[in-house]
């Protein structure tokens, strides 16, 4: 008898693991096919839900850069800072890449910081991380689950978001255009 309630016990624990798992899976999914359909878009302005809004501080974070090191949000702390948020599987990521060099060196420039991050399978091996190397001070390779996204709630790619000195997003958009005037190159 000991046994049989141990059984039942166990597979009421699996079936509610199975249950969790699943519905954990279908919402990442569901996130992943707006982001494509997004991605997929061309031409006339488009409002996507960013999940990350003007207004919104910026998480505590702590992450690993594709060289090792270890980032935190007090790295950004005190100066302006722009974010990317990319993914291997997003065309628009790699188009967007050219752009946001000249965006990064404009903030650059007026003394803030540059961080990215590219979801993907072998993200930290891909050529989109290497171009963002380029112009980024810190550069967070993740696996599909985007752990680091999603604790901004990034729910699009690619997804800029500019943080002021006080760490409160002054502007984010989908593609560089929705950054307006902080896209503009620093005049000298």
């Amino acid at each position: 008898m000991e046994f049989v309630a141990s059984g039942v016990i166990l597979v009421t624990v699996i079936a509610a693991l199975n249950i969790a798992l699943t519905w954990a899976v279908s919402r990442r999914w569901r996130q992943r096919i707006r982001a494509f359909s997004v991605s997929q878009h061309h031409g006339a302005p488009f409002e996507a839900d960013l999940g990350i809004a003007v207004g919104d501080r910026m998480p505590v974070f702590t992450g690993t850069t594709a060289t090792g090191e270890t980032v935190t949000n007090q790295d950004l702390a005190g100066q302006e800072a722009l974010i990317a948020f990319l993914s291997l599987d997003c065309p628009s990521c790699d188009a967007s890449v050219p752009a946001f060099t000249e965006v990064a060196e404009a903030v650059r420039t007026r003394g803030g910081r540059i961080m990215a991050t590219v979801v993907g399978i072998d993200a930290v091996n891909s050529e989109l991380l290497s171009h963002v190397s380029a112009s980024a001070d810190f550069v967070i390779p993740e696996f599909l689950d985007a752990p680091f996204g999603n604790l901004f709630d990034a729910r699009v790619y690619p997804c800029f978001v500019h943080y002021g000195h006080d760490g409160v997003v002054t502007a984010s958009g989908y593609g560089l255009e929705g950054l307006g005037e902080i896209a503009q190159p620093a005049t000298l």
